[in-house]
C-alpha cells in the first residue's frame, strides 16, 4: 500500500516528527511504501493565488501543486499528522490543503451539489495538543477539529477515515511513561488499520 505523509510543526525536536518517524517506522516494517512530505522542511508556500485557485479548473496547476497531487493521486492512505494551534492545524497545512486539495482535484460540483473526487482514498489523522484530553473534549474543541478536518477536509473529498489519533496532553502536563504509550497506540493503529 503507498501511504503518503504530511507533516507539518517547525520545531526539528518534537512529538509530532516523532510519532510521525514512529508511524513511518511501523508502517514500513509491515511493507508499505511511505512518501513523507515535511512541509516546513520543503518550505512549502501555502498562500493560494489567484492562479491556484482556478488551475485546477483551467487545466494551468503551479509545479510544486501538481508535484503535491501526484502524491496524492499515487497513494492509498493519506495520513496528516500535526500539533492543534488555535483550534486547528498549522497554517501551512491548512495552506497545502487550499492548494493541493483544489476545486477540480479533490472535489467538484454535481447535479446535486458538491461531490468528492479521491473516492477510495483512506486517511488517517494524527493530532496534538497541550490541553488534556477531557479538557478538550468537555469544551467542544474536539468536536470543532473533528467537524473542520475529518468530515470538512477528508470526507469532503470522498476520503474514508481509518481514524484520528488525538494525544493530550503534552509538554508539561505529559510524563515519559504517556508519551510512550501515545507511541504504543500509533504502533497499535498501524497494526491494526494499515
Amino acid at each position: 500500500m503507498n501511504i503518503l505523509v504530511v507533516l507539518a510543526n517547525p520545531k526539528e525536536t518534537c512529538f509530532t516528527r516523532d510519532v510521525c518517524a514512529t508511524f513511518c517506522s511501523e508502517a514500513h516494517a509491515r511493507g508499505h511504501e511511505i512518501v513523507l512530505r515535511d512541509l516546513y522542511a520543503m518550505n512549502f508556500n501555502p498562500v493560494a493565488s489567484a492562479a491556484d485557485i482556478t488551475g485546477n479548473l483551467r487545466g494551468n496547476v503551479a509545479q510544486d501543486v501538481a508535484l503535491e497531487q501526484e502524491y496524492v493521486q499515487r497513494s492509498n492512505v493519506i495520513a496528516l499528522i500535526h500539533p492543534i494551534w488555535w483550534i486547528d492545524r498549522p497554517a501551512i497545512l491548512k495552506g497545502y490543503i487550499d492548494r493541493v486539495f483544489a476545486l477540480g482535484f479533490a472535489y467538484g460540483y454535481g447535479p446535486n451539489g458538491t461531490r468528492g473526487s479521491l473516492s477510495g482514498k483512506r486517511g488517517v489523522l494524527i493530532t496534538s495538543s497541550g490541553s488534556t484530553q477531557e479538557h478538550f473534549n468537555e469544551s467542544g474543541k474536539m468536536k470543532a477539529v473533528e467537524v473542520a478536518q475529518d468530515l470538512g477536509t477528508m470526507e469532503f473529498c470522498d476520503i474514508k477515515m481509518l481514524g484520528h489519533l488525538h494525544f493530550a496532553p503534552l509538554g508539561s502536563r505529559s510524563t515519559p511513561t504517556m508519551v510512550e504509550g501515545y507511541h504504543a497506540r500509533v504502533r497499535d493503529f498501524v497494526r491494526s488499520r494499515l
